[in-house]
């Protein structure tokens, strides 16, 4: 999607694909990540997901990437958490302390990301930018995130399909098939679960599906 479809959804806050909740599939296989304490973990496309608070209070940096400075602003209020705002190369960059560890939100273009700027991350999760981008956009992002990540880190990634005859995204159907054609050359790929159904819906069941499918990878960058 066009980055200015992200700003309008924002702007008029027609943010269902918000989860107030942390997202139980991250907190069942987050174990298998084996991060050392204090790594920093990265979040493209971050929004204001509460995940991020879960991941500091598990002790680890988080820097999160987002086009809206409404959703960065939005996350540090509705936790009550103080925050203070600098820019660098281009993004503005709001950062707060949440159980005493950094959480940074930067706000700007994925695809301005440079590997100097996540020298830090170890680590990546991807509950909502895979899905939130169109086929053309989607192998952009892959390639630029084999780009930004080093040797040796892992990433715990969620992804769904559906018929995309029956709704239009986003988010957007992303096959087992279409993560491994993507990422396979740069990451060691795992299926962690497998889910499918119609109980898997959630908030989709009134787009028109019948029937959803979840994926849970722990990948390795090679």
């Amino acid at each position: 999607m066009e980055a200015s479809h992200w700003h309008k959804a924002w702007s008029e806050n027609r943010i269902g694909f918000h989860q107030k909740n942390v997202n139980k599939r991250m907190v069942r296989h987050w174990p298998s990540l084996k991060l050392s304490p204090g790594t920093q973990v990265f979040v493209p496309l971050c929004g204001k997901s509460t995940d991020m608070l879960w991941i500091a209070e598990h002790g680890h940096p988080v820097l999160g990437v987002e086009l809206s400075a409404k959703a960065a602003v939005a996350f540090f209020i509705d936790n009550e958490i103080e925050y203070e705002v600098s820019e660098r190369d281009g993004f503005e960059i709001y950062a707060g302390e949440h159980s005493a560890v950094a959480i940074e939100i930067w706000v700007g273009d994925f695809f301005d990301l440079s590997q100097d700027h996540l020298a830090l991350c170890g680590a990546y999760y991807d509950r909502a930018a895979m899905i939130a981008m169109n086929t053309s956009l989607r192998a952009a992002y892959s390639s630029h995130m084999s780009a930004l990540m080093r040797s040796g880190s892992r990433a715990l990634l969620l992804v769904i399909s559906y018929d995309q005859e029956k709704m239009k995204g986003p988010p957007f159907s992303v096959t087992d098939e279409n993560v491994r054609k993507l990422l396979t050359e740069a990451f060691d790929i795992c299926e962690l679960e497998h889910y499918s159904g119609a109980q898997r819906l959630g908030n989709l069941a009134d787009r028109g599906l019948e029937t959803l499918d979840e994926w849970i990878y722990l990948m390795k960058r090679n």
